[in-house]
Formats: structure tokens, sequence, C-alpha cells
């Protein structure tokens, strides 16, 4: 019985070794996460390409976005331009922050808020980087209401836990009580890669078969807000 454990063991440890390297999983402990988080570069042919929208773990070591794109290796002013950028929406007031990396002590991001990752194409840039930090269970969240005097407002970009038990965006509009029926709520995933984005409404067809990406941030967006939740996790 021991040598079959022994085996078993060492199967467990060898696959979640593989899917490491492989980046396509987050490895989780009492402690924090840790995934290797693809980061398209920019293209003159499409401004979209290259705008990752990232979930950051909600604890982090991340002091602000200067310490960010030096730990992610991003481009950065003044030695490397153009550098890569960072944003930031504010889901009450719609507006969005940008800065460049390099001019970005100042920007900071509340936990469970999305940022995207504008990675600019150029020497040094890299393809992927290796995003770090824990989850904080008791952290509540909230998605305000729409408005119709500005499409922005109430776009809330929604850092998706690394060990959510979110599958779908389906999943989400269940576990965040957005409407599946009338006036629906959506779910946007945008593709960094071909510079689209795939919107699904809740209780629909397509809700169910969009499938969250790990380590990206969604947007959520219902006009019949504002939605208080706790991200649902393992």
């Amino acid at each position: 019985m021991f040598k079959q454990n022994s085996r078993l063991t060492l199967a467990v440890v060898l696959v979640a070794a593989t899917m490491l390297v492989a980046g396509s999983v987050a490895v989780a402990s009492n402690t924090g996460f840790k995934i290797n988080k693809p980061l398209p570069v920019t293209s003159a042919a499409n401004p979209n390409i290259g705008n990752s929208w990232v979930s950051i773990p909600y604890f982090h070591p991340y002091a602000n976005g200067n310490v960010l794109c030096q730990q992610l290796g991003l481009r950065t002013a003044p030695t490397q331009v153009p550098a890569a950028a960072l944003t930031k929406v504010d889901p009450v007031t719609g507006n969005p922050t940008t800065v460049n990396c390099g001019n970005a002590a100042g920007f900071t991001w509340l936990p469970g808020q999305g940022i995207r990752i504008r990675n600019t194409a150029g020497t040094g840039a890299p393809t992927s980087a290796i995003i770090v930090g824990s989850h904080n269970p008791a952290l509540s969240l909230t998605i305000p209401d729409t408005n119709a005097s500005n499409g922005n407002i109430g776009n809330f970009w929604f850092a998706v836990p690394y060990h959510t038990t979110a599958i779908t965006a389906q999943d989400l509009c269940n576990a965040t009580g957005m409407f599946s029926t009338g006036v629906r709520g959506s779910v946007l995933s945008p593709n960094a890669v071909t510079g689209t984005g795939t919107p699904a409404n809740c209780g629909t067809l397509q809700a169910t078969q969009l499938i969250l990406e790990l380590g990206a941030a969604v947007r959520l967006r219902d006009s019949n807000g504002p939605f208080t939740f706790v991200p649902a996790h393992f």
C-alpha cells in the first residue's frame, strides 16, 4: 500500500509540474497562487491586439504600477519606448486611468478590479509573465448600475479569482446575481491575441458556452444593479 500511495503522489506532482510549465493552470496553496500568464504584444494592424485584461490576485506584492511593470518584465520608459501601459476603469464614473510603465508610481487598483496591460511590441517585450498573490475570501464587490447618459458607467472589470468555481459566463451571472431573464446582465471576455471580445448575455446559450480564461478579467454589466457579491471560490 505504501508503494502504491508513493507512486500516486509522484504522479500527481509530475502532472502538476507539467501543467505549470505549460502555463495552463494556477498553482494554489494555503498561502498563494502562481500563474504563467500569456501577454500578447501589440500590433500596428489592430490597436486592440495586445490589450490583455488581467486578473491580479486580491492580495499581491505589487505596491503600484511601476512595481508591477518591473516584476512582469514589461517595457519601461524612459529606456524603452514605447513603454507598456496599464489601464483601470472606475465602474461608478466610467472614467479610465491609463499610465505608462516608468510613470506608474501613483497607479494602484482595488482588490477585485481587473487591469488592462498593453504589452507594447519591441526589444525586450515579454510574451508571458509570472503573476503571484493570494485571495481574500471575505471581500465583497459591487457591480454598480448603468447610466443611460454615459455608456461606460456600470462597466465593472472583474478580476476573477484564480480558484473560482465559475467555469462559464453563466456561472458568473448566477454567482453575482445578474439577471438572466428580462433585461439581462452581460459578460464580455476580451481576446488580446485577436483584438476582439466575446459578449454573452446572461441566461443565453452563449453564456453557457463562454468559458472563462484563467488569469483573465472580464467585464460585467447589468442595468438592474447594483449587485453586491462575494466571489465564489474553492
